[in-house]
């Protein structure tokens, strides 16, 4: 299909293609280092205000996930208890079934000018590229955060320093089942015009009374 389409067009088809892709349909081989490299440094080439790169990847090799399977599994029992085998045996898998497993680390720069926010977009970004990268490169690929990630005793034994947050853990390998076809269609929600006409005057840049203003949310580390 590739083949008759121009590059611009193939790049669209490639993020108008990508889905998200559970660790369970997902089989070896995962990337080789080479094309590890590529989809890092796909990250790289997000939009980042004043180039401060605000994010790093932890790689979990095949060697160190048994380790990492324990440590899911203290998580897990930290947080219930009570777990059944069954779950815990479901953390550990969580560690251990991912042919390619990062861990993807937020590390907003306090002290700079680019306000936090703009910061967490960037690394936000950086995901995103990273994830079409791995579909250009015909793997699937999904980014899980869950509890696990807000366990401060889990951050450290990562090597997630103070100051940053493990936003998640992505999961890339070949597909073994394809995911549904997603569904989603542009709407309201996602997409809106100004009707700037409505407003009177300079003077009168206030908010129509059925749209008050919103708090300013300030993200962690803004």
């Amino acid at each position: 299909m590739w083949r008759h389409m121009t590059g611009a067009e193939r790049i669209l088809e490639v993020l108008l293609t990508r889905r998200s892709v559970s660790p369970r349909r997902l089989q070896q081989p995962g990337p080789n280092p080479d094309e590890l490299d590529g989809i890092l440094q796909a990250g790289l080439r997000a939009p980042d205000h004043g180039g401060l790169h605000p994010w790093r990847v932890i790689e979990f090799r095949a060697q160190n996930r048994e380790a990492l399977a324990w440590c899911f599994e203290q998580e897990k029992l930290r947080r219930d208890p009570l777990a059944s085998p069954s779950d815990l045996k479901r953390a550990r898998e969580h560690a251990t079934r991912p042919p390619l497993l990062l861990g993807f680390v937020v590390s907003p720069r306090e002290r700079s000018k680019i306000p936090g926010r703009e910061q967490w977009l960037c690394a936000g970004a950086a995901l995103g590229n990273i994830l079409a990268a791995a579909h250009q490169l015909g793997y699937g690929a999904i980014v899980l955060s869950g509890e696990r990630c807000f366990d401060e005793t889990l951050v450290r034994q990562v090597g997630v320093q103070p100051g940053e947050y493990l936003a998640g853990f992505i999961s890339v390998g070949t597909i073994a089942e394809a995911p549904p076809q997603a569904r989603e269609t542009l709407s309201q929600d996602v997409w809106s015009c100004w009707q700037g006409n409505d407003l009177a005057g300079p003077d009168n840049l206030q908010p129509p009374p059925d749209q008050p203003i919103l708090p300013s949310d300030r993200m962690p580390g803004s």
